[in-house]
């Protein structure tokens, strides 16, 4: 079984700083992406990179994520507080309500397979770090995202309630790990930059929704309009009727005779319906960033379709912020106009 590897993620790849010693390790190993890379780190900032209002909010999003990390990957167990004759069910229901209380629109429970974790880390501390006998037993949940709001992209507004979202899965997937923390279990929180989960693949096989031709998670209710987040833990939780482990690459039917997102992409990043009849998309790039799932050999489960994320990163550059016309004009989900 191959899994993915998180340096190899555009995002982890832009956080390597020339001269260092990852920077000239990584690129010893893949010298075909040096240049691209380089070009990315030199190109000058984008159309919406001055709009100090909006994005000094997205900044602040991210330097609190940033900083509330290091809590996520704490796996100790604090045991202040003892279930009594609580029984599992009633922890589930309990964790569940949680989940819900704190915006979670979507919830479910898996037992997952190693597929869905990432084999080497590519970001933050755990750089580098092999993803060894992590714990399976998962929580994954979604909230939603204001779709009035991502209709704005590629403008910043789009990005402000991204990462407004970031924050709300961060903070839900906090809440449950240091719940089951206080009842004597290990947990980890899987948020933006400190997560050993490839975020769609835990959610498909945690029965949210089916990869999407733009390589998001597709949810029969909101469509991609929904970010992901996630916990592990030992907590001995029943895997949601419908959950699919080990993982097996299940695309979104619906985009089988769709191709908005493609159109639509000012990158040409996403597959036409035309390129699924010729097969182009069999061959080429495959990084795969938390939120994106890859589709060769060396990267996992082969899906039908796979975005070209340089082209995507390309027009993250040039607005100067992400780019999120894709999500914002698909038109699948019951809540989709």
């Amino acid at each position: 079984m191959v899994r993915f590897d998180e340096r190899d993620t555009i995002f982890s790849r832009m956080e390597l700083v020339p001269g260092s010693e990852r920077y000239d390790s990584y690129y010893a190993s893949h010298p075909e992406l040096k240049e691209i890379d380089d070009q990315y780190r030199l190109s000058p900032p984008g159309k919406y990179a001055h709009d100090q209002i909006n994005m000094s909010r997205v900044d602040a999003a991210f330097r609190f994520l940033k900083e509330i990390r290091p809590l996520a990957s704490r796996e100790d167990v604090t045991g202040h507080s003892q279930p009594g004759k609580a029984t599992v069910k009633d922890m589930e229901k309990v964790l569940h309500e949680t989940a819900l209380d704190y915006g979670a629109v979507l919830y479910g429970r898996a037992v997952l397979g190693l597929e869905c974790f990432y084999a080497v880390r590519g970001r933050g501390p755990a750089y580098g770090e092999t993803v060894e006998s992590p714990l399976r037993n998962a929580l994954v949940f979604a909230v939603e995202m204001n779709r009035e709001k991502i209709s704005r992209a590629p403008r910043p507004e789009e990005a402000v309630e991204v990462t407004r979202a970031y924050v709300q899965v961060a903070i839900i997937g906090m809440i449950l790990s240091y719940q089951l923390r206080e009842i004597g279990y290990r947990a980890r929180c899987h948020m933006d930059g400190e997560s050993e989960l490839v975020l769609p693949a835990a959610a498909q096989a945690a029965g949210l929704g089916k990869i999407g031709r733009l390589g998001l998670l597709l949810s029969s209710e909101y469509g991609p309009m929904i970010r992901l987040g996630a916990v592990t833990t030992d907590f001995p939780a029943t895997p949601q009727p419908g959950s699919v482990c080990p993982l097996k690459p299940e695309p979104a039917e619906y985009c089988y005779s769709c191709d908005l997102c493609a159109r639509r992409c000012p990158g040409r990043a996403i597959p036409f319906r035309e390129d699924d009849r010729k097969g182009r998309w069999q061959q080429g790039s495959s990084e795969t960033g938390a939120g994106e799932v890859g589709h060769d050999k060396r990267h996992g489960p082969q899906m039908p379709w796979k975005t070209d994320h340089e082209a995507c990163f390309s027009m993250w550059k040039k607005f100067g912020t992400d780019c999120g016309i894709c999500v914002s004009v698909c038109p699948y989900g019951k809540k989709s106009t």
